[in-house]
């Protein structure tokens, strides 16, 4: 289904625009499915050009303001959209298409949410007390509920937890969006047009000692007394995390084809992944971070001969 989906989308502007719009209405219901919108700009604009994909873009706007508007009253989910994903796909997509390369446009989304982070100190006096101010009111609904256990002071608490990692989480949260959408628009553009491109394109990645040093330095910030003098540092750390996850993702991908192991390690990493998703980012961090320096995928091939 998801080829069919990539198949209609490659046959005009509009037929990609109704598209993307499309998912991203089905978004709001399943938020998933908007990796998938992002993949469809970054198909396009691998394949056709920066100038299509921009018209595109500008294309599914219009047809996601409409859809918006009639079935929901709201116009400026679109915009909404656009800023937040649209846009920087496009801009990421541009960065691979140009560079030709799986890592730059890689660490050019995590250079977006650290952006992200740096706009929010610049922009924000004090951050952490205004996502406070947005949790505080769910967290007091939430707590009232049967079954909530924690007691006044535990729950405010949490509350401060939240709002300390929120920029972090967000900014992540963004990068990943961009991610996967251009990992997912490369895949789709390999399936249509270079079987196997994409599979043997990701088991080469590596990002590079530079960019790992400086995910080492972020972590050791993080656990230092340093911590909340440079929060602003600290709060980059989630981008990098996810930026080396995929590269130890790749790592485990290459073992095991290397290994000619079962999918079932695949596939129950993957399912650790959507169970466990920090410990899992962090565990997959680390092998990818380690990885610039032991080459682990060269170890399985020396080992295995």
């Amino acid at each position: 289904m998801l080829r069919h989906i990539a198949v209609f989308s490659m046959q005009g502007r509009w037929q990609a625009a109704m598209a993307i719009a499309l998912l991203s209405i089905t978004a709001l219901m399943l938020p998933p499915l908007s990796y998938l919108a992002s993949g469809l700009i970054a198909l396009c604009t691998l394949r056709i050009g920066p100038k299509e994909g921009l018209k595109i873009v500008v294309a599914a706007s219009v047809i996601f303001a409409l859809f918006a508007g009639l079935l929901l009253n709201k116009f400026y989910l679109s915009g909404l959209f656009l800023i937040s994903s649209w846009l920087p796909v496009l801009v990421i997509t541009l960065v691979l298409g140009y560079t030709r390369s799986l890592a730059a446009s890689l660490l050019a989304a995590g250079g977006l949410g650290i952006l992200l982070v740096f706009g929010t100190y610049i922009l924000l006096s004090d951050p952490v007390q205004w996502w406070q101010q947005f949790i505080e009111p769910v967290m007091d609904i939430i707590s009232q509920q049967p079954g909530w256990q924690l007691d006044q002071t535990q729950t405010q608490a949490l509350v401060l937890s939240l709002s300390g990692m929120m920029t972090g989480l967000v900014a992540a949260g963004l990068s990943m969006n961009v991610m996967l959408g251009m990992l997912i628009g490369r895949a789709w553009q390999a399936s249509l047009y270079n079987p196997g491109g994409f599979a043997s394109e990701y088991c080469q990645l590596r990002l590079g000692k530079f960019a790992a040093v400086v995910t080492v330095a972020l972590m050791v910030i993080t656990i230092s007394p340093l911590s909340d003098m440079l929060a602003v540092l600290r709060d980059c750390l989630p981008v990098m995390l996810l930026v080396f996850a995929l590269q130890g993702l790749s790592v485990v991908h290459t073992i095991v084809k290397q290994q000619q192991k079962h999918r079932f390690w695949l596939v129950a990493v993957y399912v650790l992944l959507v169970v466990m998703m920090p410990q899992m980012v962090v565990l997959l961090a680390t092998i990818g971070v380690l990885e610039q320096w032991f080459n682990f995928r060269r170890f399985s091939i020396e080992r295995d001969e």
